[in-house]
């Protein structure tokens, strides 16, 4: 696991940055916050990490504090929530305030964040697949 990144920020867009560390360019996904807490390019920057190993990538996510980094690990094993849905959320929230929300059942704030709106006919797509697999006669693995 990559844990932090501490270099010189040598480029960023604005979903991403490029982290020079002795030569080495580290592309970080980040939130709007964290573009916004950045300092200019060619000046050193730390950011704290999240490594996702894909089998056609490697992605790292960027934050600006351990906690909002763990944060987005508490909301990426929430089933239905990904890497970049929970850096949508993130986007539209700080850290403490989102433990704040949880913690005091606000559910209005926390449904007014971007990407929280989930389609209720994607909810139902696992299910239908559950109800499909389960009422599907059992057949030999020897077909030919």
């Amino acid at each position: 696991m990559i844990g932090r990144i501490k270099g010189i920020l040598a480029g960023r867009d604005e979903a991403m940055i490029l982290v020079d560390v002795s030569g080495v360019g580290y592309e970080i996904e980040v939130t709007a916050a964290v573009q916004a807490a950045l300092p200019a390019v060619g000046e050193p920057v730390a950011i704290y990490t999240h490594l996702v190993v894909r089998d056609d990538a490697h992605v790292l996510f960027g934050f600006r504090s351990a906690d909002e980094r763990g944060l987005f690990r508490s909301l990426i094993k929430i089933s239905g929530i990904g890497p970049k849905l929970a850096l949508t959320l993130l986007s539209g929230i700080e850290a403490h305030e989102f433990a704040r929300c949880v913690r005091d059942g606000d559910v209005s704030r926390l449904t007014a964040l971007p990407g929280s709106a989930i389609d209720p006919s994607r909810r139902a797509v696992p299910s239908t697949a559950r109800s499909r697999r389960a009422a599907r006669p059992k057949t030999s693995c020897a077909r030919r």
